[in-house]
């Protein structure tokens, strides 16, 4: 798989894909990432909003669209996750992506970056657990990482302009 600095250089640009449903406290994080970064007009496509999300109704139809329609991008993918107590409320960033539905036992990975927001415990009932996530860890952790991602794609847009042999490394704090 090209790496997501090849794509860049060969002219690839960044998309979001923001999964999840406003409808679930716990899975309403991907969405309410994908808001926050389209009303603060970030310079890349995103889907995934609060008002038009991306849930596993509709999912394999946008995957295969970004697929189809972004071949050579970059992709972000940003879902909600489910990990140990003592992470909730942790942001974990991959470079294979995310596993939208996992919920469901799906396993496929999505995106060439993943954001995974840990919004509840993994060892109660999962259904549970997205249910009665606390809405105001989710919206906060939700708006630190829509910050997180628009700067960092500011700052890639910004080295990539100024025509800069390598870009500076982002850091994810």
């Amino acid at each position: 798989m090209e790496s997501s600095e090849n794509k860049l250089k060969k002219g690839g640009q960044i998309v979001v894909v923001c999964f999840g449903t406003p409808t679930v406290n716990g899975d309403s994080f991907g969405p309410r990432v994908g808001s926050f970064l389209k009303e603060n007009n970030l310079p890349c496509f995103v889907y995934g909003t609060l008002e038009n999300p991306v849930t596993a109704r509709n999912m394999e139809e946008y995957i295969s669209f970004v697929k189809r329609v972004h071949e050579g991008d970059v992709i972000l993918s940003v879902d909600a996750s489910l990990g140990k107590r003592e992470r909730i409320g942790k942001i974990a960033v991959r470079t294979d992506g995310v596993c939208p539905a996992g919920i469901k036992g799906e396993k496929r990975r999505f995106g060439d970056v993943g954001v995974l927001g840990v919004v509840g415990d993994k060892d109660t009932d999962h259904i549970s657990a997205l249910l009665t996530a606390n809405i105001d860890k989710v919206s906060k952790m939700a708006d630190k990482v829509a910050v997180m991602i628009k700067e960092a794609v500011e700052q890639i847009l910004t080295c990539s302009t100024k025509s800069q042999p390598k870009p500076p490394e982002i850091i994810f704090k």
